[in-house]
């Protein structure tokens, strides 16, 4: 058993003590199964949350309503939730009501694919009432029971479904690829800080091109802001090299430059996406296309934002200059303002003058200066290069 597992062994003993069954459940499981690494862990229980509470001393209702909640045992924070069944979804995000039961096989009837539906128990034995490991060998992705009614109860599953082909390298099943198609407008319904984090989890997966084939066939295009029509922009996309890209700022720099939007802001925005990404990426949209540096353009960029461009540069062509890049931008004697050994008031107490945009263009003919060897980073220099610049 995975060290993750063991060091929540004693919740579950404490659970059981009291009367109540728990097991390890969803794609902890999915993943020890695998052999993958396992991030996180849920527990799953007979007991209801009242119960809950009673078998443990410190307690947090995070979602009791839904029949979850966070106990503290060793220092660690573990999430309990109770075995339960889900009544109508009106708005295909989130069930109506939840009922809380004591049975294992019905909440995980309500699960979106077989290979998330399995629990271990403290013995390590796998209880799969419906096949999951079985789909694992054939490396497919099934829905359990009827996949409409899955996709009917949460749209988003349409999205995590495809983003599993990207990140396990596995298949659709038949009945769950026809579903799919068939109830993809369902995801109009869902919010797009939702799927924006299933898009991402799509493009960082190893089978990306086959996750971005998918969206196209299943026609889950037109559902994603700034996707529509973009279909041979996507087919294009396919080609361009795409592995290892962790990072979810690098993500949407790459999906901007495959489907070049009218307006970028504009684009990003309709993703709600958190403002210091979006700049972040506004900002290498500016200087994309660009592969030649010098040692003060470095400086100035900032070597995140190099880094980005470099990498738009390496996903189109296969060609990086990162190593470089980054040996030049760690050689310069400043690799921001906070290194020069003067400041903003510095200047104006030398100079006698008052703040205003001189001062910024001062800063910044001083910033190159030093870049450029023309004087060394230390006051003495700088305050007499500073008087005769002005004078």
């Amino acid at each position: 058993m995975k060290e993750i597992f063991r060091k929540a062994v004693p919740v579950l003993e404490k659970l059981e003590q009291a009367g109540f069954e728990a097991y390890f459940v969803g794609g902890s499981v999915r993943d020890v199964i695998l052999g993958r690494d396992v991030a996180d862990i849920d527990i799953a229980t007979s007991a209801f949350p009242e119960e809950v509470k009673q078998v443990f001393t410190r307690t947090f209702d995070t979602g009791i309503e839904h029949g979850t909640v966070s106990v503290l045992d060793a220092g660690e924070i573990y999430e309990i939730t109770t075995f339960r069944t889900e009544g109508t979804y009106a708005d295909f995000r989130r069930p109506d009501e939840v009922t809380f039961i004591r049975s294992l096989e019905k909440d995980l009837e309500r699960r979106d694919f077989t290979m998330n539906a399995i629990a271990m128990g403290l013995d390590g034995r796998f209880i799969d009432p419906f096949g999951g490991q079985e789909d694992m060998k054939k490396k497919q992705i099934r829905a359990v029971g009827k996949p409409w009614e899955r996709f009917h109860e949460d749209a988003l599953r349409m999205m995590r479904g495809v983003r599993f082909v990207s990140q396990l390298q596995f298949q659709l099943e038949a009945d769950t690829y026809a579903a799919m198609q068939q109830n993809r407008a369902l995801l109009a319904n869902i919010a797009v800080e939702r799927i924006a984090v299933e898009l991402v989890k799509l493009m960082k997966g190893q089978a990306v091109k086959e996750g971005l084939k998918l969206l196209a066939e299943l026609d889950i295009l037109p559902f994603l802001p700034g996707f529509q029509e973009k279909a041979p922009a996507v087919e294009a996309l396919q080609n361009w090299h795409l592995e290892d890209l962790q990072d979810e700022t690098v993500v949407w720099f790459v999906l901007v430059l495959a489907l070049e939007p009218e307006n970028v802001t504009s684009f990003l925005r309709a993703w709600k996406l958190p403002n210091k990404l979006m700049r972040d990426v506004a900002k290498a949209m500016e200087k994309a296309e660009k592969t030649v540096w010098s040692d003060y353009e470095l400086f100035e960029t900032g070597i995140e934002t190099v880094r980005l461009i470099d990498y738009g540069h390496y996903v189109r062509t296969g060609k990086s200059q990162w190593e470089d890049l980054q040996a030049r931008f760690l050689a310069l004697p400043i690799q921001s303002r906070n290194d020069v050994q003067a400041s903003g008031n510095d200047v104006m107490a030398w100079t006698n003058k008052t703040g205003g945009p001189w001062l910024k263009e001062l800063l910044a003919r001083l910033d190159q200066a030093i870049i450029e060897g023309d004087i060394a980073n230390n006051p003495e220099e700088i305050k007499g290069w500073v008087k005769h610049v002005i004078n």
